[in-house]
């Protein structure tokens, strides 16, 4: 944890709009004022006029370790999350081996820590090997893990997903369910019935579900019924999902990208509250699996300049419900409080944002995956630099311990 004043800045949170300065001290924040004087000792990072915003909390990543790190590892994976604005990052459990047992979960959280870019979560697998037969041991995975997920396939056995939930809730952990049934005429279909087994399943045993990367014009018209019934239910929806239609961009992702028609059905439930959070799905692939048609898209470094520049520059929404979007929520739907807010008391977790434009490149991307269908795009809202804890991982081009191994080296002094 670190001290550090921020000088200068377009403060923005889910809760007000202000100019002024930031003071950091001991990785929480001490003070937000429209003018903060310089402090004996402590760095001051210039923002310019730039926005300051909170820091994002991605709810569902793979960084691929361990067993794929030709696709991603957790130093490549964190590299690109500090790119893209991100400090928390949550990593769904389909690795190899899975994260199916507290080695594995221990592994990963260990390896991050040793790392120390950004801070991350884990997501424990629901059936052993994720074949969908036996559950896990919830109870041995419950301390390291905040939500259970067979992502990538469904749980189609009503049963063991019944259990699951039961389980989840004694535990006070949560079911992050990847809604399809396979096999049926339509990909829509399989995910609304699932969405539609899954909702039942949390009114009967009252668990906590989370509901993974939301596509189908159906599914959100069903968490809406959910939500007027009070049910303890949260979903999501992807960037490229919210962003892209296929008539635009011809990438393969599972679930697909949809049509115009469905675009503006998610959309609107993103406006009106029924989506709660937007979450990558950052999925790196190699260029052999590109070639090969494996599905996935490397998104968590370009997912808010697309935001902004589909959502926010367009009216949709503004900046600050953006940040609700890509901050506050997603923590709290963690169970991660003290984040979310430039606050005096939240941890001092920020993201600065200049209004200037990218251009979507094979360099510009820090992750081994270049799978995106936006390379060659220009998107508007540039990460100009992350701070975890009042210390910078990622400014203007660097990251932290690669490419400078101290901030002050590019922080004016205090």
């Amino acid at each position: 944890m670190s001290d550090l004043l921020i000088k200068g800045a377009r403060i923005v949170d889910a809760g007000r709009e202000m100019a002024g300065d930031v003071l950091i001290v001991g990785g929480i924040i001490r003070e937000v004022a429209e003018e903060i004087p310089p402090q004996k000792g402590i760095p001051v990072l210039p923002a310019e006029g730039n926005f300051l915003l909170p820091a994002f909390v991605d709810l569902h990543a793979h960084f691929r370790d361990p067993g794929f790190p030709e696709k991603e590892d957790l130093l490549s994976g964190s590299r690109a999350a500090a790119h893209g604005g991100f400090t928390v990052v949550s990593l769904m459990p389909n690795t190899d081996p899975p994260c199916d047992s507290p080695e594995v979960a221990r592994y990963v959280l260990e390896k991050a820590r040793e790392i120390g870019l950004v801070e991350v979560r884990v997501v424990g697998a629901i059936t052993r090997g994720l074949r969908g037969g036996e559950l896990v041991d919830m109870e041995a995975l419950a301390p390291y893990v905040w939500a259970f997920s067979d992502d990538g396939h469904g749980v189609e056995d009503h049963r063991l997903v019944w259990k699951a939930a039961k389980k989840a809730r004694e535990l006070g952990k949560t079911i992050y369910p990847h809604p399809e049934f396979r096999g049926l005429p339509s990909r829509e279909l399989g995910e609304e019935l699932m969405v539609a087994r899954d909702l039942w399943i949390a009114r009967r045993t009252g668990a906590r579900f989370h509901l993974a990367h939301i596509s189908s014009p159906g599914a959100v018209e069903l968490v809406a019924l959910a939500k007027e019934k009070g049910l303890p239910v949260t979903c999501e929806a992807t960037p490229h999902h919210l962003c892209l239609s296929r008539e635009e961009a011809d990438h393969p992702v599972n679930p697909p990208i949809t049509t115009r028609e469905a675009v503006e059905v998610l959309v609107t439930g993103l406006v009106e509250g029924i989506i709660d959070a937007v979450a990558t799905d950052h999925a790196p692939h190699t260029d052999a699996d590109v070639a090969a048609g494996v599905p996935g898209i490397s998104g968590i470094e370009t997912a808010f300049p697309l935001l902004y520049t589909r959502l926010v520059k367009r009216g949709t929404i503004g900046l600050r419900t953006l940040s609700r979007l890509l901050s506050l929520v997603p923590a709290r739907i963690m169970g991660l409080r003290q984040r979310g807010f430039v606050r005096e008391g939240f941890v001092g977790d920020l993201v600065i944002i200049a209004e200037e434009e990218i251009t979507v490149t094979r360099d510009f991307l820090f992750s081994r995956g270049k799978n995106t269908p936006l390379l060659g795009w220009r998107l508007w809202g540039k990460v100009h630099a992350t701070i975890r804890g009042g210390e910078a991982i990622y400014l203007d081009g660097k990251v932290k311990g690669r490419d400078f191994d101290d901030h002050r080296q590019v922080i004016r002094g205090g």
